[in-house]
């Protein structure tokens, strides 16, 4: 009996320590998920990409320019000749004199319309195209930007463009655009004559005064200089003679003429500025 009883309790102890065996679960292996978890993560949270300024550090942006704040001469001469030498794509119509297609040959001009006269660009190229294109078919084209003294945008080493994007301007300044982006060509033209018209004043080192006899009279003007670099960069056409003792007080103070006035374009490779007068001398 007592043999008995203490076979029964042995395998009551058998059993239970089965049963604690089978409750205890081995802990999951999660080492193939924390990783996807974290993926998961990411994929919900917007990446911030670093976008290139417009107008970096150091250049003038022309929406901020006015005449109440002076702006130094090397710096306007820089943001007026920032495209000069950039290859540029631009987007137009071909200026066709009569009929209604032209064969592009050693160069090409751009309007707006099909149709129009007002030329804003003209392209040449290195070789001769013999390419027909009709009036009111768009033709895109790259080139070098050459400033010329007139205004008009002027491309040189020019090649036709078949593949390139179309941007807003909105996207473009002189210092961040690709170089293969095509721009529709009002609106290249308008932004690269954005400073013609614009009333500023400019401070620099005075340079000298030149007074010219034409026969409309005497044209005075005053050039100023980059007090860094002493290059010429801003030629202003004043309003009228300088008075001696205001001349004089410029030659002896150099350093710091404020000249107020309007960019009308190119002159002699300088910012040129008409209707001038002085403001610190």
């Amino acid at each position: 009996m007592i043999r008995l009883l203490g076979m029964m309790m042995f395998l009551l102890m058998m059993f239970a320590a089965g049963c604690g065996e089978a409750d205890q679960q081995e802990p999951a292996d999660d080492s193939g998920t924390e990783g996807v978890e974290d993926a998961q993560v990411a994929e919900g949270v917007p990446v911030e990409v670093e976008v290139a300024p417009l107008y970096p550090e150091g250049t003038l942006d022309p929406s901020l320019v006015t005449a109440d704040v002076p702006v130094a001469a090397g710096a306007l001469f820089n943001a007026f000749y920032a495209w000069d030498e950039q290859i540029v794509v631009i987007q137009g119509y071909p200026f066709v004199y009569y009929g209604d297609s032209i064969t592009i040959e050693d160069d090409i001009e751009l309007v707006a319309v099909a149709g129009e006269r007002d030329k804003l660009v003209k392209v040449t190229f290195p070789e001769t195209l013999n390419l027909r294109i009709a009036a009111d078919e768009p033709v895109t084209v790259s080139g070098t930007l050459d400033y010329s003294w007139t205004g008009r945008i002027e491309l040189v080493e020019g090649s036709v463009v078949t593949d390139a994007v179309l941007i807003d301007v909105s996207e473009v300044s002189p210092y961040a655009y690709d170089g293969t982006s095509a721009v529709e060509v009002q609106q290249f033209f308008d932004m690269f004559n954005i400073w013609i018209g614009m009333e500023v004043t400019v401070e620099g080192y005075y340079s000298s005064t030149t007074t010219s006899s034409l026969s409309s009279g005497d044209v005075v003007r005053v050039d100023l200089q980059n007090p860094e670099t002493r290059d010429k960069c801003v030629a202003c056409e004043m309003i009228g003679e300088i008075p001696e003792d205001v001349s004089n007080a410029m030659s002896d103070n150099r350093d710091g003429v404020q000249i107020r006035g309007i960019i009308e374009g190119e002159s002699f490779n300088m910012v040129g500025l008409v209707e001038c007068e002085l403001v610190n001398r």
